[in-house]
């Protein structure tokens, strides 16, 4: 039993370290649940990805229904970068007039749309992060308490140590499962900022022609 619990101890701080430790990026003071190593980025800028035509004024992307359509059929997460490249080839060769000012509306709706997808998962992403405070916590507590009970006790401290144990050991497998999981997560936003990225370069570029 002493050796099951000397394991799952291990194992929680190996997590822990992984998420916490020097050669992870710690999260910021004033996002305590951040919980992935990369940088949080609250939101996406226009700045970032666009060096094209001028922006301002445009009006809503939402007026012209191609480009609401193009926005709505990329935006999903199931789409690849590759599979809105090539949408948005075929949607750029639909378009003659004002081609400029259109694909612009089409960056800009690709923009707010990726910028709200992000935004829902970042707060789902910190609401892990704070349950996953509440579990480390909870481990840590239940083992401070196995501690203070003698591996040897006999009788109802022995009943109790097992019962801890086997609480003990739970928590920490759920922490463990909880932190892979974000591990992967914490790749979506990435993958979100760097789809986006691709698909202004592509409709930058055809602006440009």
């Amino acid at each position: 039993m002493c050796r099951k619990f000397a394991f799952w101890a291990m194992m929680l701080g190996l997590v822990l370290a992984a998420a916490l430790d020097a050669g992870a990026a710690p999260p910021r003071a004033e996002e305590p649940d951040w919980p992935c190593q990369q940088r949080l980025v609250p939101r996406l800028t226009a700045a970032a990805y666009w060096s094209g035509p001028a922006l301002e004024g445009l009006g809503d992307w939402r007026a012209d229904p191609s480009v609401a359509d193009l926005v709505r059929r990329l935006t999903p997460r199931r789409v690849s970068t590759q599979e809105g490249l090539s949408e948005i080839a075929a949607f750029v060769r639909t378009v003659s007039n004002d081609r400029p000012r259109r694909l612009a509306l089409a960056f800009l709706g690709l923009l707010e749309e990726t910028d709200r997808q992000r935004a829902g998962l970042i707060e789902e992403l910190k609401e892990i992060g704070r349950r996953q405070h509440e579990l480390a916590d909870l481990v840590a507590r239940l083992a401070s308490e196995l501690n203070a009970i003698p591996p040897d006790a006999p009788g109802e401290a022995a009943a109790k140590r097992i019962d801890l144990q086997q609480r003990h050991d739970f928590t920490a497998r759920n922490f463990e499962e909880i932190q892979r999981t974000i591990r992967y997560a914490c790749e979506t936003p990435v993958e979100l900022d760097a789809r986006l990225g691709a698909w202004a370069r592509a409709l930058q570029e055809a602006a440009s022609e």
